[in-house]
C-alpha cells in the first residue's frame, strides 16, 4: 500500500519533515513518484504499541489454531505448545531480518528473501504431511542462501555485526 509522506507522518506521529528527513537520509526506505514521496506502508518501522497489538494478534491466532489441530508433538510432551518463535533458526533470522529492514535501502532485497524464508519456515514446521512439509522446509532454505549470497556479493548490503 503507498503512503504519501503526510500519511506516513501522521502513522509514525512525527512531522513531515522529520519524515522526509529519514527518507533522504535512507533510515526508511521510499522513493518519489512525479516528485513526490511515497513510501510503502510494509517500510514502516512499527511502534512499540502497534508491535504489542500485532505481537497480541499472532498468539490468538497461534492459540486458536493449536486448539484447533493439536499437534501430535504436544500431545506426547504433556501438551506443552510450542511456537514457531520457540526455533533458534526462526529467532536469528527474525533478528536479521530487523537488522536488514533498518538498514534502509540497502538491505532491502536480502530482507525480502529472509522474509519469505521466515514464511516458508512457518509453513514447513506447521505442515502435518511429510512431502509439504519438505518441499516448505526447502524453500526456506533456498530463500535465506539467496539472502546470504546477496549480502556475500552486495558490498553495500552488510549488517553491523553477524548474526547467530
Amino acid at each position: 500500500m503507498h503512503l504519501s509522506l503526510r500519511e506516513a507522518a501522521t502513522i509514525l506521529g512525527r512531522s513531515q519533515r522529520t519524515v522526509r528527513d529519514w527518507l533522504v537520509r535512507g533510515r526508511i526506505a521510499g522513493r518519489k513518484r512525479d516528485g513526490r514521496w511515497v513510501v510503502e506502508r510494509r517500510d514502516l518501522p512499527m511502534t512499540d504499541e502497534q508491535r504489542a497489538v500485532l505481537q497480541s494478534r499472532a498468539e490468538r491466532i497461534r492459540e486458536s489454531v493449536e486448539r484447533a489441530l493439536p499437534s501430535r508433538a504436544a500431545a506426547r510432551r504433556g501438551d506443552r505448545r510450542r511456537s514457531i518463535a520457540d526455533l533458534d533458526t526462526f529467532r536469528a533470522a527474525l533478528a536479521m531480518l530487523r537488522e536488514l529492514r533498518a538498514a534502509g535501502p540497502d538491505g532491502a532485497r536480502p530482507a525480502r528473501r529472509v522474509r519469505a524464508g521466515l514464511v516458508a519456515l512457518a509453513e514447513g514446521v506447521h505442515a502435518f504431511d511429510a512431502g509439504s512439509k519438505l518441499r516448505a522446509l526447502r524453500r526456506a532454505r533456498r530463500e535465506f542462501s539467496r539472502a546470504a549470497a546477496w549480502l556475500l556479493v552486495e558490498p553495500t548490503a552488510t549488517l553491523d555485526a553477524p548474526c547467530a
